[in-house]
Parts: structure tokens; sequence; C-alpha cells
């Protein structure tokens, strides 16, 4: 068994064997805090990797000896996890405790946000009290300009109609407000967007199953500059569920943060975005029967309806400083500067053609475009050329909307 997994065992072991008798743990902690402090100070080095298991969090939360709350702020890569602050000893109900360090906040945050170039990261501690939340934020670049991301994590009872009202759509949006949907997480969530003089702001608020209030919000640009960088706040609806689900797993019932979410690789799949604007877009004649990708990379299996045949159409975008697949030979300059290459070259399949379009745009945004002769460019060819012409491509591949994608 790999020894994270070994660590989450433990954990859960532990903090089974704590909740049969709370008040006995403070009382018996603090009895022998003196004792304990001197020992714990000498193993400092060993702190952060302790901190995994259930039972050093409640001997960290009973007798922690820095301030009770933490701010911290940093610019590039984030600290390392660490255990820190003053506990609340009334708080001795794993149902009602939060126990959670600004590093690990933005560790949390950062785990899992997609690929992407993270700036300005702050983080908010909480030791103890359940009506406060810890939070996190940070500047996020996939390379479609900047946006501000914020979450944060509360204790809340999941039941109350309170909470209840916060995770369900309105019947009626009043302004700013301009559209909600709601996701079918076990607690409920709903999400909000709104939009005030050019900001967009998407507001997701959940209750997790482990009793956590946990708030994601995300903006097209960087409000505090009163500025968009971006047409959208940036995830789509998918990347924004995969979030809320993450985020939910992120403390575990005993008011601690999931040390899965630490020792585990975290996969966080890109969004669907690209392969439904190229459906949207696909030629005339071709109708979508099927796709996928992920990130900035999406696909169709385009159905030609005249000659009962399945071809590839795939569309890629790289983002101006994002490396390619090398620098194609340009050709022609559209008169809003956009400049386009065209190349026709054999695929992997037997007899399988690759015609391919990249539209490199003004504001550096490189869109590739390319279609093949078979279902997957893998497979044998089913009809003698690409379904789509090399002009039917270039539209698709210079089409404005690709620019307000992100």
């Amino acid at each position: 068994m790999p020894f994270e997994d070994d660590v989450s065992e433990a954990m859960h072991r532990t903090g089974e064997t704590f909740i049969t008798d709370h008040r006995a743990i403070v009382e018996g902690g603090l009895r022998r805090g003196q004792a304990r402090v001197m020992r714990r100070r000498a193993a400092v080095g060993a702190a952060a990797v302790m901190a995994l298991t259930g039972s050093v969090f409640y001997g960290g939360w009973l007798l922690g000896t820095s301030p009770a709350q933490e701010v911290v702020t940093g610019n590039g890569p984030s600290p390392d996890v660490t255990l820190s602050g003053t506990p609340n000893p009334r708080m001795n109900d794993p149902d009602q405790h939060i126990r959670v360090s600004a590093d690990q906040m933005i560790q949390i945050l950062e785990r899992v946000l997609p690929k992407g170039k993270l700036t300005q990261q702050r983080g908010t501690s909480n030791f103890g009290d359940p009506n406060q939340a810890a939070d996190a934020s940070l500047v996020y670049d996939d390379g479609f300009g900047e946006a501000l991301v914020e979450v944060s994590i509360k204790r809340a009872d999941i039941k109350a109609p309170a909470n209840r009202k916060l995770v369900v759509c309105p019947k009626k949006l009043t302004p700013p407000a301009i559209s909600c949907h709601s996701e079918p997480w076990a607690g409920g969530s709903a999400t909000v967007v709104s939009e005030d003089k050019g900001l967009r702001t998407s507001r997701s608020v959940s209750l997790s199953e482990e009793g956590y209030l946990v708030e994601l919000t995300t903006f097209n640009g960087l409000p505090k500059e009163g500025r968009a960088t971006r047409a959208h706040p940036p995830f789509t609806e998918m990347q924004t569920s995969n979030l809320i689900g993450m985020l939910n797993s992120a403390m575990t019932k005993y008011g601690i943060p999931n040390p899965d979410l630490f020792t585990r690789e975290v996969r966080v799949s890109g969004s669907l975005a690209v392969m439904e604007r190229l459906q949207r877009l696909s030629p005339k004649g071709l109708s979508p029967r099927g796709g996928g990708g992920d990130g900035a990379t999406g696909y169709i299996i385009a159905y030609d309806v005249k000659n009962k045949t399945k071809s590839h159409l795939r569309a890629t975008l790289t983002p101006k400083g994002a490396p390619g697949d090398g620098e194609p030979r340009w050709s022609e300059t559209l008169p809003d500067g956009t400049r386009i290459a065209t190349s026709e070259r054999p695929a992997k399949g037997k007899g399988v053609t690759e015609w391919r379009v990249d539209a490199l745009r003004p504001n550096g945004l490189r869109v590739t475009i390319t279609s093949y002769n078979a279902e997957y460019p893998h497979r044998d060819a089913n009809r003698t050329t690409p379904p789509a012409t090399m002009e039917q491509l270039k539209a698709v591949a210079v089409h404005d909307s690709w620019l307000t994608l992100k």
C-alpha cells in the first residue's frame, strides 16, 4: 500500500477513536501540554509531514502556540503546509470546530485549479471558530487574461433553512445578476453570474456533506483595479462544477484538511468549451455526432449528411506566449492583421490526409483547425479527402467567437 494510503487510513482510524470522548481528549491534552510543548519545538522539522495524520492535527489543535488567526500573502510558489495557531478549547466537538492554516487554504485553492500562472496568493486561517471562515485568493492566468479567484470555507448546518436558501436559484433574478444554475451535489449548490460596469462575477455557494459552506468566486479581471482582462470569468460551467466538487471534499468532518488533497495527485480536467464552440462553427453539411477534448483542444466527429461518412475535425487554441507545435509558414495577411497559414500532409492512418489552417490573431491567439478524411487520424481513410474545403476551415479559424471564448 502506498505511503499516502497508509497516512490516509491512519488518519481515519485515529479520528474515529477521538470522537468517542471529546472531553477526555481536551482535559488530557491540557494536562500534558507543558511537557509536550518542548518536545514539539524540537520536532518542528517534522511537523509538516506529521500534520497529515488525525492525531497530530488534534494535538496541534489543543496545544498550538501561535496567534489564533494568521494571514499569509505571497507571489509565486506557494508556501509549505504548516501547523500553527492557538485553538479554542471550548470547540471540542469535531462537528463544530475548524482548524486550517492560511498556508493550507492557499494550497487547497492551488491544488484544484486547472493549469495556469498563479500569483498574488493570499490566505487567512481559522483555528477553532465555526462562525468565521477561512479563505484564500490568488490571481489566475491561463493565457487569456488575469482573473481573481477566491475561495471561502466555514462550518455550517446543511439543514438550516437559511443555508439551504443559499444553494437554490431564486425564482426571479435581480440586477446585477444575469444568470443562475444549480448543481446536483448532495448538500446543494448554486452559481450566480452577475455583471456590473463590464466586470463579470461568478459566485458559487455549496453545502458539503461534511458540514461546510463553501464559496468559490471568480472574476473576468481584477476588481480592485476596476478592469476586465477577458470576456468571461476563467472557468466554464463544467469546470466550475468540478472545482466545487473538489472543494467540498477539501475538509473532513473532523474539522481539518483532507490529507488526500495534499498527498495524492489531483487530476484537474480542462473544459469542453473548445469542442462546444467547434460544434456551433462546423461547416455546412457536417453534423456533429460526438466529440471530446480537454482545455485548449476540442474535436468533433462530423457526419457528412450527403456522403454518409464520419470525419475528424479538431480545433486547438494557443494563447500568446504559450509553446506551440512549431511556426507555420504564414502565406496570407487579412485586413485586420490576422495571419493565415495552410498545409496538407499525411496522417497516421492508412490513406489518411490532414488539412490544416492556422490563424494568428492580432492579440496573439493562434487558432489551429485540422480536418481528416477518417473518423480518427489513426484509423483508415473512409473517403478520398477531408469533407470541408480549405476555405471552409479558414472561415472557422478566423471566426471572432474564438476571441471571446475565454
